[in-house]
């Protein structure tokens, strides 16, 4: 898979399993900016962090495109999400999620059981020891960005 972003070109090859959060976070560090201001673009249609290769049915010869968004009041809307961790059990169930401090965790749930193909299994998370309903908000709780949410299944 390749991103171009103003003349520069990176090849990366994620696994097929394995989240574009990745890809987003790669570019992000290599660029400068928040993962939040990364746009990626399959054609003209906007692809999801949690969507996989896979899901996506992208193969080595398709072209992603990068697009750093711009700071704008938007941005500062986007600055409020929360980047939490999602960990399972494995090291490779981990996922990194942005999140509204107002939204129901049952969105982030819903997200990590989709980018690990987990959709249907039965999912217990936790934070802090205590177990989610997913009707919680990450602002009842305290949640701060960088905060770790454990999966077991």
């Amino acid at each position: 898979m390749t991103e171009e972003l103003s003349g520069l070109l990176c090849f990366l090859s994620p696994r097929q399993s394995e989240p574009l959060q990745r890809v987003v976070d790669h570019m992000a560090t290599h660029l400068g900016v928040s993962p939040s201001r990364i746009l990626l673009l399959f054609g003209e249609t906007e692809l999801s962090p949690t969507a996989t290769p896979r899901t996506l049915k992208l193969g080595v010869a398709d072209i992603i495109d990068c697009v750093v968004l711009a700071s704008s009041p938007e941005a500062s809307e986007m600055s409020r999400l929360l980047q939490l961790r999602v960990q399972g059990k494995e090291k490779h169930q981990s996922l990194e999620v942005s999140l509204s401090p107002d939204s129901p965790l049952k969105t982030l749930m819903s997200r990590y059981e989709e980018a690990m193909g987990l959709s249907g299994h039965k999912l217990s998370f936790f934070f802090d020891g205590t177990k989610l309903s997913g009707k919680e908000l990450p602002a009842d709780l305290g949640m701060e960005s960088g905060d770790l949410i454990e999966v077991w299944g």
